[in-house]
């Protein structure tokens, strides 16, 4: 079994602790957003087999109502800005909770 590549357990912790920040002050959605980058960036290939179906999920989930277009068909907002925008705290909560949880699981493979 191949072990997940340094590069997402650097980049993930960058994400996870950003995360665990802004969860003691309540404002979830806002720094989901400020760390959307990081959805785009740490690709599915980076991670074991055990824990790619866990990121694969939780990507479809960042993703799922696709990027907002303007009336003159420019994107304006990534697909992962404008699912994230569109989440209720309750889901904002859910998502970071999930990304806390394959968080944990990483750490413990370079433990």
């Amino acid at each position: 079994m191949k072990k997940s590549n340094i590069f997402a357990f650097i980049e993930f912790s960058k994400l996870a602790e950003g995360l665990r920040v802004s969860a003691d002050r309540g404002k979830l959605k806002e720094q989901l957003k400020s760390q959307a980058a990081y959805f785009n960036i740490i690709e599915p290939k980076y991670f074991s087999d055990d824990l790619v179906e866990e990121w694969e999920n939780i990507l479809g989930s960042t993703r799922k109502l696709g990027a907002k277009i303007n009336e003159e068909g420019r994107v304006v907002s990534n697909a992962v800005t404008n699912t994230i925008e569109q989440m209720s705290d309750v889901e904002c909560k859910v998502l970071v909770d999930r990304v806390n949880a394959l968080y944990d699981k990483l750490k413990k493979e370079f433990e």
